[in-house]
């Protein structure tokens, strides 16, 4: 299902520096402080290519500059990464494995690619006017796909060594990168992708925005194939005990005396509390924890209807139709749009988000469990948006890729 096709990227060269002071995050998590700061941190930091500080086509401009003076180069023979990315989460060390290559475009009525969450026209827009400019997908979209017997990573057969380490996310994540571009392991990976489904987890808009231009390039140019027919992302085995999925908990600027009525609330004597109370629910039972001006509480939602589908089961899908929507009027996506509802990654933000007057309650979610990830892939559902957090994400920088022959 799933094509790899090994690429020719875009990549730093050695000259130009240590990777960890030219990667970048993706660009929407990028504030404007923090473009500053990656900006000031290399002259040639991926930030400038990733959010432009001027017009699209001046990132053209810098990619032929980078080639020209030796900053960029591409390898001679197509090939992909493999990527670990190791980290710790409250004192348990992570290693996940990754792929970085190019990935035949599928529309996702194919089932091939999968979407899991909703997206929006306006960042489409505006990454289409980047790859229009610049004939470049600057950033990697990041899949999962099921491999529970570890099949695809250990066809690249990497070595001991890596090609280049460096770190990311202020140090936090420590990063290793191979270039495999040898005949039989890139045929090797080919094949154990075959009969697979990739899930995007990280970048759906990016994902789109490759259908769209892919679709403009083959309008003018007779409908020919060539790199404009892939997308460049990193794959993860949803079963890879690295692949860590964290929880976003949801800020709320109001919280009407009536809300949560259909739902069992009790009380609870902190955050610690109410954290081992989610963890040890049974997986079946819709539960929140709640923060607002009176304390924190442990709220249990009704249980979904008999036949409910593996999205109308998630914490999430309950929250939305038993509080949000008939308490707030709306879904998660009109209430963040109308600045009603916002995300933090942090549950320990709650108590000082509340106490500070900046939100009126904070509802602190529970970990999407990697079932339920499959359950809701497999019935060709998505998501709310913000169901899922994969940390770390995958940085900008690694290897850029080239959606022009040549």
């Amino acid at each position: 299902m799933a094509t790899i096709h090994p690429f020719r990227p875009l990549v730093y060269a050695t000259a130009a520096g240590d990777l960890d002071g030219l990667i970048a995050p993706p660009y929407d998590v990028i504030s404007v402080e923090d473009r500053a700061a990656l900006a000031a941190r290399a002259p040639h930091n991926a930030v400038h290519l990733e959010v432009p500080a001027g017009p699209e086509e001046d990132v053209a401009d810098l990619i032929r500059a980078w080639r020209q003076d030796g900053v960029l180069e591409r390898p001679d023979r197509p090939g992909l990464f493999a990527w670990t990315q190791t980290f710790d989460i409250d004192g348990v060390e992570h290693t996940r494995r990754s792929l970085l290559t190019a990935v035949g475009l599928e529309p996702y009525s194919a089932g091939v690619v999968r979407p899991h969450e909703r997206t929006h026209q306006g960042p489409i827009d505006g990454r289409l006017r980047l790859y229009r400019a610049t004939t470049t997908q600057i950033s990697p979209i990041f899949g999962v796909y099921p491999d529970s017997e570890g099949a695809v990573w250990a066809a690249t057969d990497v070595g001991e060594v890596p090609d280049r380490v460096f770190v990311s996310d202020d140090g936090a994540v420590t990063n290793r990168i191979w270039w495999i571009d040898g005949p039989e392991a890139l045929d090797a990976v080919r094949e154990a992708m075959r009969d697979r489904w990739i899930l995007i987890a990280d970048g759906h808009h990016r994902y789109e925005t490759g259908l769209r231009y892919r679709d403009e390039v083959r309008a003018g140019n007779g409908d020919q194939a060539g790199p404009w027919d892939t997308a460049m992302m990193g794959l993860s085995a949803l079963e890879d005990p690295g692949l860590v999925i964290l929880p976003t908990h949801r800020v709320l600027t109001e919280w009407p005396g009536s809300a949560a009525s259909r739902m069992r609330r009790e009380p609870a004597t902190g955050l610690n509390e109410v954290l081992a109370r989610l963890a040890a629910a049974a997986p079946d039972e819709p539960v929140f924890g709640l923060r607002t001006g009176a304390g924190w509480e442990v709220m249990v939602g009704p249980a979904p209807p008999p036949g409910a589908t593996p999205g109308e089961r998630l914490d999430v899908a309950v929250l939305e139709r038993e509080l949000l929507i008939p308490d707030f009027g709306a879904d998660q996506a009109r209430l963040n749009h109308d600045g009603r509802l916002g995300y933090i990654k942090d549950a320990a933000e709650a108590d000082r988000l509340v106490d500070s007057g900046e939100a009126a309650a904070v509802v602190v979610l529970r970990s999407l469990p990697k079932a339920s990830v499959a359950a809701v892939s497999d019935a060709r559902e998505v998501m709310p948006q913000k169901s899922t957090y994969f940390f770390p994400k995958l940085c900008t920088g690694v290897g850029f890729h080239p959606l022009a022959d040549g």
